[in-house]
């Protein structure tokens, strides 16, 4: 039950990420005709920045779920699998610090800009922490795929994007 509430989250986040490029791509577009008949689209650079950003920081989870990461794997394969092993623990053990240290700092960057009412400062004026809440959002849920890809190599089970690089290496072979 657990592992189907972790896939669901990271499809879920997987997916606003994608609206969010679509909604990117509507706002371009948007600014595109809006030029032909004489019609400004107010902010649109600013929104498709805060789009963007919240397109890219909820797909971290997704992406690594789905063995998307770039992986340096060169060495590895020169290793014993027991090195193989520890690298990629201790790899995820500091990705996950990294993760969380990241994760926090954003949240409270959140909570302080809306404490202090801070707003962008385009021509639409946008409270500063909603273009927030999705990055902080995201590191959350990357830190917690994370947490989960460690705790299944610990466990002793092949961690979820090494399944999927080894999918791609025997397609790739066929």
């Amino acid at each position: 039950m657990l592992r189907q509430l972790l896939d669901r989250l990271y499809l879920g986040a997987g997916v606003l990420a994608a609206l969010f490029l679509v909604a990117i791509a509507l706002l371009i577009l948007a600014q595109v005709i809006g030029r032909w008949f004489g019609v400004v689209v107010p902010s649109t650079e600013d929104f498709s920045g805060f789009f963007l950003a919240a397109s890219s920081f909820l797909a971290l989870a997704y992406t690594l779920r789905a063995g998307g990461h770039i992986r340096v794997t060169l060495l590895l394969h020169h290793w014993s699998p027991s090195a193989r092993r520890a690298i990629e623990i201790t790899t995820l053990a500091v990705a996950l610090a990294l993760t969380l240290y990241a994760a926090w700092s954003c949240i409270g960057l959140v909570v302080e800009s809306y404490a202090f009412e801070e707003v962008s400062s385009g021509y639409v004026a946008v409270p500063i922490w909603i273009p927030q809440t999705p990055m902080a959002l995201g590191l959350v849920i990357f830190a917690i795929a994370l947490l989960d890809e460690l705790v299944c190599l610990l466990r002793g089970q092949e961690p979820t994007y090494l399944q999927q690089e080894n999918i791609a290496v025997t397609a790739d072979a066929d």
